[in-house]
């Protein structure tokens, strides 16, 4: 009797153990980091010359329209080309804004578009600030009315919202133009290329419309929560959703080019969502993941050319410039790869952590952190992208990046706007 039992201790012993011994193992392989894709010199790679700012209206390069979230449809980031805007910098005006300021505002014409988490946009003058307009739009509020930058396209500004409406207002007067009702909470910053306006939405749908009318012109459907903004190229639409999954479609007609999944390549059984708006440049498609890690695609295949793995989530859209990928993740790492192959070129640790998008303007890359967190406003830097030598700060910033304007860099702190002037 006594045998029979000190045998079935020792089996039970030994099946706890078993257990334990396979419950490591099974964390170890969900947690574990799988190492980096290095294809970035085997697939097609056309290093493109700094960008040449554009002039609105007969205007010079001070002129430059920033009309869009990331500059162009692109959503490169990439202002290189504005020289002048550069520091030291004195304050020429600053305003209070009533809600949080995630985004920055869009430019044209002399006038700043913003957009705030309370629902309003305003169209304020680039010089002393002046209010030409605003108006408010009401919203469902799971996390804030409105979370995206406006989009300037000819004579209308282009928003959407939580409240799952895209809105065409009148650039002169704020005037409500059209309105399309979708079936989604609208996170995305609107992308207008040939007369189409783009966004994504929480239930997985993408949208085509009309610019003019807000007719609707196509929809996809995607495998998760798509809040990432649209990157268009040509007659392509790039984006992420919260599957894993970057997609390529056609611009004109929606119809999949490509879908790559990225679920497994963190490490394990874990999968990433993307949140950060990918750029286009040099025929790769740049986007980062809330699996640590920044990937590059080939544009026309969707083959992984590169991964680059940060220490911790990657949530801010990357910067592409002068052959450099500017990228963050949440634990404050900033750091420059190399835009063909990935590699490590520099990397530095802010002060504190960050949710900032890279922005190239002139010379200098700038990015923000969160500062002490709660309600404290962040901090703003501007670096030198070949060395990473940190050349500036200023002592706010937060979620935003900055944009420039007629010779001025535009900043939208935790929830006041600046605009400066270089001395």
């Amino acid at each position: 009797m006594h045998l029979r039992r000190r045998t079935w201790v020792t089996i039970a012993v030994a099946a706890l153990l078993l257990l334990a011994v396979g419950a490591a193992v099974a964390y170890r392989i969900a947690t574990s980091r799988t190492a980096d894709v290095h294809r970035g010199n085997q697939l097609p790679f056309t290093l493109t010359t700094a960008s040449t700012a554009t002039t609105a209206n007969g205007g010079g390069p001070a002129d430059t329209p920033w009309p869009t979230y990331g500059f162009d449809a692109a959503r490169g980031r990439d202002a290189s080309a504005l020289t002048s805007v550069r520091p030291p910098y004195r304050v020429s005006w600053s305003a209070p804004q009533h809600a949080l300021l995630e985004f920055p505002p869009s430019y044209a014409g002399g006038v700043l578009y913003l957009a705030d988490d309370g629902g309003t946009v305003s169209a304020l003058r680039l010089n002393g600030g002046g209010v030409l307009w605003s108006r408010h739009i009401s919203a469902s509020r799971p996390q804030g009315a409105m979370a995206d930058q406006p989009t300037v396209w000819g004579n209308e500004v282009i928003v959407d919202s939580f409240n799952q409406n895209v809105y065409a207002l009148r650039r002169s007067d704020g005037r409500v133009l059209w309105v399309r009702h979708t079936a989604d909470l609208l996170e995305s910053s609107p992308a207008v290329s040939a007369g189409r306006v783009f966004v994504g939405g929480w239930s997985g749908h993408v949208y085509a419309l009309s610019a003019a009318t807000g007719r609707v012109l196509w929809t996809f459907s995607a495998a998760g929560a798509v809040k990432d903004s649209m990157a268009v190229s040509g007659n392509r639409v790039y984006f992420g959703d919260y599957a894993g999954v970057m997609y390529s479609l056609v611009a004109s007609t929606g119809r999949l080019v490509w879908r790559t999944q990225t679920a497994g390549l963190a490490g394990g059984y874990r999968s990433g969502t993307f949140y950060a708006t990918p750029s286009v440049a040099y025929g790769r498609v740049y986007a980062a993941n809330t699996d640590g890690k920044v990937y590059a695609f080939e544009q026309s295949t969707g083959q992984i050319a590169w991964t680059h793995t940060f220490p911790n989530w990657a949530y801010g859209s990357p910067a592409v410039s002068a052959g450099r990928v500017f990228s963050t993740s949440f634990d404050g790492t900033f750091a420059a790869l190399s835009a063909r192959t990935g590699a490590l070129l520099w990397s530095h640790v802010l002060p504190h952590k960050t949710l900032s998008s890279p922005t190239v303007i002139g010379r200098l890359v700038y990015v923000a952190d969160l500062g002490t967190g709660g309600g404290s406003r962040g901090n703003l830097y501007a670096y030198d992208p070949a060395s990473g030598r940190l050349v500036w700060r200023f002592a706010d910033g937060k979620y935003s990046t900055v944009v420039a304007a007629a010779g001025h860099l535009v900043v939208a702190g935790f929830s006041r706007l600046y605009v400066l002037t270089p001395r």
